[in-house]
């Protein structure tokens, strides 16, 4: 599972972050056109994402291991399409694909991953999976430079050799995820679960809102700051946070039932977008992105964990915490398009009130959970 999970993660990098660099170097994308490809992803991860129940379905009785063999492959093809389509044409197709494929593949992979397991097992094994994902989806930006000198889209075809993989490893799984054990599932989820798993539910969305505004125009504004080649691994900064965050709460697991941990979270992502898009010096916007990367991490943490322990690990439970992702991805590059009409543009503080006053509504929404609970009393 983890070697699937490695191997198809590296495109996760490289589609999400990285492809906005290939467009604004090789193909000379505009902001507004790298929005605009942004908002396209998201709504098409979003939309095949919020499907992944009902495809699922149909392919039950076929193994459902199959339907994630056919996403990686057509996952490599659509990197593969920049190479053969050279035209404008071939890197929109190829990106909007490429973001929009996995929808299917990770809620599949996420239902063999929390198959039979439970409270603590469950969390025990989410720790590597999200230490491998979040691994893998630096390193193609880490090695970036290198890449893109080899090859000018040597990312993408990166990313089409190590998707082809993926399918040959999956060979190792079983053909459908094993099934949950009732009793212990229902022991394993604590009283405020369905609580904390909606404010949650508000919360990743908000956080990926989030990185999809920096996304698209961060080449840009850390352009603005005299880098340019380098730039990719300096944006790496918000996945190597990520990482070092979601080691932290595998090793120390207290987090889980506890309302402060969303809260924290909340706090880091809202006061990282300020200093990446407002600091005037790069050591700040380097904080700013470690902070963004921590609040990242915990929201992603918590949000999965309540989703499968409260959803028993369906793949339907892992397409909606999925589509949630897909909104956030959706809804971003509609922030960063009205902030260009906002005071400083799309880099500047119009775009920040913009992303605030959208978080602190998310936030006030997520709060409601917490208040319901406290309104009901101990159980009995």
């Amino acid at each position: 599972m983890l070697l699937v999970t490695a191997l198809g993660s590296v495109s996760g990098g490289v589609f999400w972050t990285g492809v906005f660099f290939l467009t604004r170097e090789d193909y000379g994308f505009s902001a507004v056109e790298n929005l605009v490809l942004a908002l396209l992803m998201g709504t098409g991860y979003a939309l095949v994402a919020r499907s992944a129940g009902r495809i699922g379905a149909m392919f039950e009785r076929f193994g459902v291991r199959r339907l994630v063999a056919f996403g990686l492959a057509a996952w490599a093809v659509s990197a593969a399409l920049p190479a053969v389509v050279t035209t404008r044409f071939g890197i929109w197709s190829g990106a909007v694909l490429g973001a929009a494929i996995p929808g299917i593949v990770w809620p599949v992979v996420e239902s063999f991953l929390g198959g039979g397991r439970h409270g603590a097992e469950l969390r025990r094994v989410l720790g590597p999976f999200n230490l491998t994902w979040t691994l893998s989806t630096a390193l193609p930006l880490l090695v970036f430079p290198w890449l893109t000198r080899s090859h000018p889209l040597g990312p993408l075809l990166l990313c089409a050799a190590t998707n082809l993989a993926a399918v040959f490893a999956l060979r190792l799984l079983p053909m459908r995820p094993a099934p949950p054990h009732p009793e212990h599932a229902e022991a394993a989820v604590g009283r405020e679960y369905p609580a904390l798993l909606v404010a949650s539910r508000w919360l990743l969305p908000l956080s990926y809102l989030l990185l999809s505004v920096l996304s698209p125009i961060l080449p840009y504004r850390l352009a603005h700051l005299g880098l340019t080649v380098d730039a990719a691994w300096v944006a790496a900064t918000w996945m190597v946070a990520r990482f070092v965050t979601l080691g932290a709460m595998t090793l120390l697991p207290f987090w889980h039932g506890r309302w402060s941990a969303l809260v924290a979270a909340g706090a880091a992502l809202m006061a990282g977008v300020a200093l990446t898009l407002l600091a005037g010096s790069l050591a700040l916007v380097v904080l700013g992105l470690a902070l963004f990367g921590a609040g990242l991490g915990v929201t992603y943490f918590c949000s999965i964990y309540y989703s499968l322990a409260v959803g028993h690990a369906a793949v339907e439970a892992g397409g909606g915490f999925e589509a949630l992702i897909g909104v956030g991805y959706m809804l971003g590059p509609v922030v960063g398009l009205c902030g260009r009409a906002l005071p400083g543009g799309a880099e500047g503080t119009g775009t920040v009130l913009l992303a605030w006053m959208l978080a602190l509504a998310g936030g006030v929404l997520a709060a409601r959970p917490y208040f319901a609970v406290r309104r009901a009393g101990p159980p009995g």
